[in-house]
């Protein structure tokens, strides 16, 4: 009986299967049929009622506005927060050269004023203060040159200042995260791949950063729907976004549950689905590191 045991394959029940009805109603996910349940709701109103149709035709510009700003500025925030997190991962060494001491101090100076300042703040500064100084400089330096050249500060408008705003704050948080998903790469593969003849850089390329950046995928996704969010601020600055034409038109109709209740819509739509997306993709690559 033992050697016949032997050769009968161990049956695994598939969890889903051996779940009882308790397990299925305990696992079901509710909060996305509750989402989906109050998405229908608003779809309806949307399709059924003129106030509500109205209300989101206004709205749809600034769903293009607040996506454009949202994926322009987490783009440069990406850029930003790899160059510094990289920079931050190797500390400088007593022999270290000058170079990469002051770029070591550079970043975490970056990394320490952004990270420190309200998003908002740092908003207003970009706007009326950074970009105003900067042409004031640039006209002043072609000056003393004896050119005639000047230079207006409106040919950046406050979108793109919002953009900018935006990248420099979310690179200071995404520079933290490519720093933890850079240094939990053991020492012994970087070891190993400079065994191999790989220099410095192809190290990091080859090596280092598919491992970080699939280990750090889901708080980057977090963070882009935190951009998506925190891109409302923008209509402090009168940029166009749903936030701002919801206040417009709120403010003309009195109709603030309606038009809010929208507004409030359209941005669940956006998260949830930007949330589904990347579990997605957070799985794909789980399944391609095995």
């Amino acid at each position: 009986m033992s050697s016949v045991s032997k050769d009968i394959p161990e049956v695994v029940p598939n969890r889903r299967t051996s779940l009882g009805f308790s397990g299925r109603l305990a696992t079901f996910p509710w909060w996305l049929a509750v989402m989906a349940v109050l998405g229908v709701w608003v779809i309806y109103l949307i399709a059924n009622q003129q106030t509500y149709s109205r209300i989101f035709t206004q709205l749809q510009d600034g769903v293009r506005v607040t996506l454009f700003v949202s994926i322009v500025a987490y783009v440069i925030a990406l850029i930003i927060g790899m160059v510094v997190g990289v920079m931050r991962s190797y500390p400088p060494e007593a022999d270290s050269g000058p170079l990469r001491v002051a770029g070591y101090h550079i970043a975490t100076f970056y990394l320490e004023l952004f990270r420190g300042l309200p998003i908002l703040v740092t908003l207003l500064i970009i706007t009326f203060v950074a970009v105003p100084l900067f042409f004031d400089g640039l006209n002043a330096l072609f000056a003393q040159f004896g050119s005639e050249m000047e230079f207006n500060s409106r040919v950046i408008s406050y979108t793109w200042r919002a953009i900018i705003a935006l990248g420099l704050s979310y690179g200071a948080f995404l520079s933290e995260i490519f720093r933890a998903g850079i240094q939990s790469v053991s020492d012994g593969q970087r070891e190993a791949a400079q065994a191999l003849g790989l220099n410095s850089w192809q190290v990091m390329r080859y090596v280092v950063m598919p491992q970080a950046v699939r280990r750090i995928l889901p708080p980057l996704g977090n963070d882009l729907i935190a951009m998506v969010k925190d891109s409302s601020l923008v209509a402090i600055l009168a940029v166009r976004d749903i936030t701002q034409l919801a206040k417009l038109s709120a403010g003309q109709s009195f109709l603030y549950l309606e038009t809010y209740l929208v507004a409030a819509a359209i941005y669940l739509f956006i998260t949830i689905i930007g949330s589904l997306l990347v579990r997605v993709l957070e799985r794909r690559m789980g399944t391609s590191a095995h």
